[in-house]
C-alpha cells in the first residue's frame, strides 16, 4: 500500500486532490493533508508517507523548504510538485532538491493518477532491483561502497579475510604493521554537516588519508596506519592540527579522542569502540580537547580499584536519614580532607555519580516494589543528566544533592511518579496551555523539552500510545465537542478557538473522528437535553 499526503493551501484544490486519490483503485491510500508546510512537517513524521504531493507557495514554511527538511528525515520519499509556476527558476529548485516530478496547474485527474502510478512503478523498480536511489553516479556509488566498507573495518565484526577481500576490491590499502583510530566531533548545527564533510574530505584528500568514516551524528573516525607506533602516533597528530585548523571557520569546537595503537587489522574495531566511548563523554564535558586515551587509563584504573566515598556507612546513615539531612551527609563526604582529591577531576565527579545514581535507584526500589528497576534508572538517567553536571563542582553537588534528595523522599513514603517519562509529561503540560495555538506543532513541542523532533516523536507516541498529532487533535476535538453544547458560538469561530484557521478542515476533522459534522453533533446534543 502507498501512503499519499498532500499539502495545498487551496482548500478546494485539496479536496480535489484527495478525492482523486481515494477514487483511485489499486494498492494506494490517501493518509494525510495539510495546509502549510509546518503543519505538514508535524504530521508526516508520525504519517511516514510513501509519497509526498505539494505546493510550492504556501504560508509559514512553502514547499521549498518542507522538501529540504523532509528529505533529510525520510529519504525514501518520492516527491511531486504540484504548482501553477512553471518559472525555469523554480524547475531547476525543484530539480537540486530531488524532486521526482513536477505538474503544473490545473491538473487534470488522468495526469495526476498518471504521475502517481509512475512513481510507485520507480518504488516498485528499487525494491527489485535493490537499486540506489536515483542521480548516483560511479563515484558516488564507489564512495557510498568505500563507506559501508569503512564502518565494517572500524566498528563491524567481518573476518580479516573478509576485510582483505572486500579492500582489494576497493582498491583500497589495509594491511600495515600498526593502526591507530583517531575520532572527531565536529561541534555545531546539524544543518552545517554537509559542509564540514565536504571541507574535512578535501582536507584528508590533500593528506593523502584514506581511511576514515563519517557518522550520521557528525563524527568522523579516521584510521592512522604505518610501520611502527611512533611514527603512526605522529601522523595522527599532523591530522589533528591541520583538520582542526582548516575546518577553524565551519565549526567553533572539534573534539578529537585518539584511540590505542593496535598491530592487528581485526582489533582496530575494539579499539574504535574503545575511543568512542570516551569521546561522549569528552565531547559533552570539554568541547574542544583533544585526549589520547592513554592518559586516561591509569585514571580510570585508580577509580575502579579505590573504594567508593559513598560506600556502606555512607548508605546506612542515608536509609536513615530525611530530605533536610542529605546536604550534611553529602557534605561531610565531599569535604572531607582524606576524600577531597577524588572530586578533583571531571572523570572521577562522573563516576561518582554513577555510583550515587545506583544508589538511589536501588533505594527508591525499595521504597516502591510495584515499580520496575529498570522504569526507575530510566527516569533518573532522564532527569538527571550525569554525564553534564559532572562538569563543574557546583554543579555535582548540586545533581548529588537533588538525587539524594529523592530517594530519601520515596523511601519516606513518597514515590516517584513513573508513569510517564518527565520530558514528555513538561511536553503534554505546553500542549494542553497551547494546543488552541493554530502555529504549535511538533518541531515546536520537542524544541521546548530539548529533543529532536524525530526522538521526540517516536518517544512520545511509545509513551502516550498513540502519535503526537493524533493527540493534539484529540484535545482539540474535545474542546469543540464542550463548546458546541455549552455555547452559541459559530462554527467558525469555534474552529479558531481551537486552533484550525479553517473551518472546513476543522469540519472535515470532526467529521473523521466523531463520525458527524459539527452541526450534527450540536443538533444531537440539543435534542438530547446537553447531555452526552
Amino acid at each position: 500500500m502507498y501512503q499519499i499526503f498532500v499539502v495545498e493551501d487551496e482548500l478546494l484544490i485539496r479536496q480535489s486532490i484527495r478525492s482523486i486519490i481515494e477514487k483511485m483503485p489499486g494498492p494506494y491510500a490517501f493518509c494525510g493533508e495539510a495546509s502549510d508546510g509546518e503543519m505538514a512537517l508535524s504530521m508526516m513524521q508520525d504519517l511516514m508517507p510513501d509519497i509526498l504531493l505539494t505546493d510550492i507557495r504556501m504560508p509559514f514554511l512553502d514547499g521549498f523548504g518542507l522538501i529540504d527538511n523532509v528529505k533529510r528525515m525520510m529519504p525514501w520519499l518520492k516527491i511531486i510538485i504540484i504548482s501553477g509556476f512553471g518559472d525555469f527558476e523554480f524547475a531547476q529548485k525543484a530539480i537540486q532538491l530531488g524532486v521526482d516530478m513536477y505538474l503544473l496547474k490545473p491538473i487534470r485527474s488522468a495526469e495526476l493518477v498518471s504521475a502517481i502510478e509512475k512513481i510507485a512503478g520507480q518504488i516498485e523498480a528499487a525494491k527489485a532491483e535493490d537499486a540506489l536511489p536515483g542521480g548516483y553516479d560511479k563515484d558516488e556509488l564507489h564512495t557510498a561502497l568505500r563507506q559501508h566498507y569503512m564502518q565494517q573495518l572500524l566498528y563491524g565484526s567481518a573476518e580479516t579475510g573478509v576485510l582483505l577481500e572486500r579492500a582489494r576490491a576497493l582498491d583500497l590499502e589495509v594491511l600495515y604493521p600498526c593502526y591507530q583510530p583517531v575520532l572527531f566531533y565536529f561541534e555545531g548545527e546539524d544543518a552545517d554537516h554537509r559542509l564540514r564533510r565536504a571541507a574535512a574530505t578535501r582536507v584528508l584528500g590533500q593528506l593523502k588519508a584514506d581511511l576514515y568514516y563519517f557518522h550520521d551524528n557528525g563524527q568522523l573516525t579516521l584510521l592512522a596506519c604505518g610501520g611502527d607506533p611512533e611514527s603512526v602516533n605522529d601522523r595522527v597528530w599532523e591530522i589533528i592540527n591541520i583538520l582542526r585548523h582548516e575546518l577553524r571557520e565551519l565549526c567553533p569546537a572539534i573534539t578529537a579522542v585518539i584511540g590505542s595503537a593496535v598491530q592487528r587489522i581485526s582489533a582496530v574495531s575494539q579499539a574504535c569502540r574503545a575511543a568512542e566511548g570516551l569521546l561522549r563523554k569528552v565531547s559533552a564535558l570539554s568541547a574542544g580537547a583533544v585526549i589520547d586515551i592513554s592518559d586516561t587509563a591509569q585514571l580510570t584504573a585508580e577509580i575502579v580499584q579505590s573504594d567508593s566515598p559513598f560506600g556502606e556507612d555512607f548508605q546506612q546513615k542515608l536509609q536513615r536519614a530525611a530530605p533536610e539531612d542529605v546536604p550534611a551527609l553529602l557534605d561531610a563526604v565531599l569535604e572531607d580532607p582524606a576524600l577531597v582529591n577524588q572530586f578533583g577531576s571531571t572523570l572521577m565527579r562522573y563516576y561518582a555519580l554513577i555510583d550515587l545514581l545506583r544508589i538511589a535507584v536501588s533505594m527508591i526500589a525499595r521504597a516502591t516494589p510495584q515499580a520496575d528497576p529498570k522504569d526507575i534508572a530510566s527516569e533518573l538517567s532522564a532527569r538527571f543528566d550525569v554525564t553534564a553536571a559532572s562538569g563543574r563542582r557546583e554543579t555535582f553537588r548540586q545533581t548529588a544533592l537533588e538525587l539524594l534528595q529523592r530517594a530519601a523522599r520515596a523511601r519516606q513514603g513518597r514515590p516517584l511518579h513513573l508513569q510517564r517519562n518527565h520530558v514528555i509529561s513538561r511536553a503534554v503540560e505546553y500542549v494542553a496551555e497551547n494546543y488552541c495555538d493554530p502555529n504549535i506543532t511538533l518541531i515546536g513541542v520537542a524544541r521546548h523539552v530539548g529533543m529532536s523532533s524525530a526522538h521526540f516523536s517516536t518517544v512520545f507516541s511509545q509513551t502516550m500510545g498513540k502519535p503526537f498529532i493524533a493527540y493534539l487533535t484529540g484535545l482539540r476535538i474535545e474542546r469543540a465537542k464542550e463548546l458546541l453544547v455549552s455555547s452559541d458560538m459559530k462554527l467558525s469561530n469555534i474552529a479558531m478557538e481551537i486552533g484550525y484557521n479553517e473551518p472546513n478542515y476543522f469540519s472535515h476533522v470532526f467529521r473523521k473522528s466523531e463520525g458527524m459534522t459539527p452541526k450534527e453533533y450540536r443538533s444531537l446534543h440539543a435534542r438530547n437535553g446537553g447531555e452526552a
